[in-house]
């Protein structure tokens, strides 16, 4: 795919295109369509994230006599719920176009069967820090951009516990986005999905407009895509939308590329006649919700890729006992699904924003729930952060350094990703469900005013001020039909 790009950078089966999907709402492209890229210069801009590769003038001569026109490769769908739909039809024309990369063998194996494995990061890895065949330096899977550190500890940075209940209990709002416009990511992105892009590949993978470049990228997604295909072995599709099927996912793909069942693209903008033979779009969410229509599955050669059930409900029952009260345990609900992995609370957060929340005198009933809920305000310079949120009786003091006041009062973590482009949000909401722990305190401590802080820490130089937080609050709300 390297060689289909250094061929011809705007050849839509090659590797370059395909990030594109990933990273380039629009990029400009000779009106031939053709313009080749030596190997040294490919691998000199897959080397250098800061370089924006949605603009080719920044690597192709481009002289001014050159005759272009816009085309728009595709940009992924963050904070919402399409994410995983979006990134599942990605994850579809790319194998499509690997396959289509040398089928006849002429430069080693054929590649007509290949398939895209999935890299299970809730596992150590078979290298140092990544599966053993993306850290051969001589390698095409290789990125030289990534952070190369070897673990520390013998744990995977993502919790299996963390993933399996996500699975297991979450319903679809909470696992795979809220409504467009809403700007609400699923847990699975937010909780799992944006730490790994950012705090532990990093490099190409640590920004959105530069993350497929990186060939671990696919991967890694594509364990997404088993989480997803695993949540709705467990769940139906009963909980999605009429957004999660109706909406077309953009992205410019290959027009000899195999559609799946039941594609076309709308009618939306008219198509050019100026760029080849192309998709408008990747088609509605709805025909990619059967991986089995898609003609693919997931085979783990191993044991379960995932925790089984009965082993996450004993570890909830540890910690809904009789007699148990939230903050009495040494350790809450949520650390104890983190603590089999590094990703953990920040000890040192760069800023911290209590409210205070009132127990009340009955335990709150359905259709009503009780959210944690804070925002990030508009920001014209967007930045990522992790946000711990803790909530402790009035009377206790907040000590974030102090391990044990993490452990016990821990209720939920989150982590933005900076985003760019077509799909940058403006303000950023907070929303996570408490019913249940409000619910466990009602009997022992109703009418106590207790603390809730949540602690923001930044993955980057950008500085974090105290008016771009709100003051978190716990809110009472209806629950959202399904």
């Amino acid at each position: 795919m390297k060689r289909k790009s250094e061929q011809n950078v705007f050849d839509r089966t090659g590797f370059l295109w395909q990030a594109w999907v990933h990273n380039c709402a629009a990029t400009d492209v000779f009106d031939q369509r053709t313009a080749p890229l030596s190997a040294e210069k490919l691998s000199k801009l897959l080397g250098n994230p800061k370089l924006d590769s949605c603009n080719v003038r920044n690597f192709l001569n481009v002289p001014n006599t050159t005759r272009m026109h816009t085309e728009h490769p595709g940009e992924c769908e963050h904070r919402k719920n399409t994410f995983l739909q979006w990134h599942r039809a990605e994850l579809y024309f790319y194998e499509l176009a690997l396959q289509a990369a040398d089928p006849e063998g002429l430069f080693g194996p054929s590649t007509m069967n290949v398939t895209l494995p999935y890299w299970n990061f809730t596992k150590k890895p078979s290298g140092v820090r990544y599966p053993k065949a993306f850290e051969n330096s001589n390698s095409p899977l290789y990125d030289s951009t990534r952070t190369r550190d070897p673990l520390l500890q013998s744990l995977p940075q993502t919790s299996p516990y963390l993933m399996a209940y996500q699975i297991y209990y979450l319903d679809w709002n909470a696992f795979g986005g809220g409504e467009p416009g809403q700007s609400l990511g699923g847990k699975l992105e937010t909780q799992i999905h944006n730490k790994m892009h950012l705090g532990y590949v990093n490099g190409n993978m640590g920004d959105n407009t530069s993350a497929g470049l990186d060939p671990i990228f696919y991967v890694f997604h594509n364990f997404l895509d088993y989480s997803l295909d695993k949540w709705m072995q467990e769940h139906g599709t009963q909980q999605l939308s009429e957004s999660n099927r109706s909406t077309y996912l953009r992205g410019e793909q290959d027009d000899s590329l195999r559609k799946p069942p039941g594609f076309n693209t709308g009618s939306g903008a008219e198509k050019r006649t100026d760029s080849g033979a192309y998709t408008e779009n990747m088609g509605p969410a709805g025909i990619y919700l059967n991986t089995k229509d898609l003609g693919y599955g997931f085979q783990s050669q191993n044991a379960d890729e995932f925790i089984r059930r009965d082993e996450i409900q004993a570890l909830i029952n540890g910690h809904a006992q009789a007699g148990y009260v939230f903050g009495d345990n040494q350790i809450s609900l949520f650390s104890a699904l983190l603590s089999h992995s590094t990703s953990e609370a920040a000890a040192y957060p760069q800023l911290t924003r209590t409210g205070t929340y009132t127990i009340p005198d009955t335990i709150i009933t359905s259709p009503n729930l009780a959210s944690v809920t804070f925002s990030r305000s508009d920001q014209a310079r967007d930045y990522s952060f992790q946000a711990d949120v803790y909530l402790y009786p009035g009377d206790v003091e907040v000590a974030i350094a102090n391990k044990e006041f993490r452990d016990r009062y821990l209720i939920a973590s989150t982590a933005y990703w900076a985003l760019n482009g077509h799909h940058m949000h403006g303000g950023v909401q907070f929303d996570e469900e408490v019913t249940g722990i409000i619910n466990s305190l009602v009997s022992k401590k109703h009418g106590q005013e207790w603390k809730l802080t949540v602690a923001i820490s930044g993955n980057s130089t950008a500085p974090i001020e105290e008016k771009d937080f709100s003051v978190p609050k716990i809110v009472l709300s209806l629950k959202s039909a399904k």
